[in-house]
């Protein structure tokens, strides 16, 4: 391969990111080992189904679902990249509590199932929190790394011993503030 077909290659990955970080108002950011620890120590300890809304490159998604095989994940990725690359990880992972959907969080008229969790640009968290408002069942749990849903209650601010974001714990039906 020449080096102005790796450059044209190269080229056209990086529009693809840029692209969809514009559409999407996002960039895909990866989540460190000791992040998605982390996040998976607050999950039930009952079996459930997990969302990961904004999947990415699906650390934290093969790593719930390879943490606990007793819990159904679904990845749920727009960006074409990313989600690529996720199918591949997942493939190669062979996890049958997994699977990946191409699509947009938003335009999904589906349950999410019994936990949600996401790490999501600030400015599209308002419409997770639209999403879940119509979609989730009360009792239902939402794990925001870094970012707090606007007009919400959260029942736990965690400082993440990983770094220096924060984890915002919710549950639905008791999430609205005032």
């Amino acid at each position: 391969m020449s080096e102005l077909s790796i450059l044209v290659i190269l080229g056209v990955v990086i529009a693809l990111i840029l692209i969809y970080a514009i559409r999407l108002r996002a960039v895909p950011m990866p989540s460190g080992r000791k992040a998605r620890t982390e996040i998976i120590s607050y999950l039930p300890k009952e079996p459930c189904r997990v969302t990961d809304f904004g999947s990415g490159w699906g650390d934290l998604a093969i790593s719930i679902a390879r943490a606990r095989p007793d819990i159904t994940v679904t990845g749920i990725e727009l960006s074409p990249l990313p989600y690529t690359v996720s199918r591949i990880r997942a493939r190669l992972a062979q996890l049958e509590n997994l699977s990946l959907v191409r699509a947009d969080f938003r335009k999904r008229d589906q349950d999410p199932g019994d936990v949600v969790v996401c790490f999501l640009d600030p400015r599209v968290m308002a419409d997770v929190g639209d999403v879940l408002n119509q979609r989730m069942v009360p009792g239902g749990i939402v794990i925001s790394r870094a970012f707090a849903i606007p007009g919400w209650q959260a029942f736990g601010e965690v400082p993440m011993q990983s770094g220096s974001d924060m984890l915002y714990l919710y549950r639905v039906g008791s999430h609205l503030s005032g």
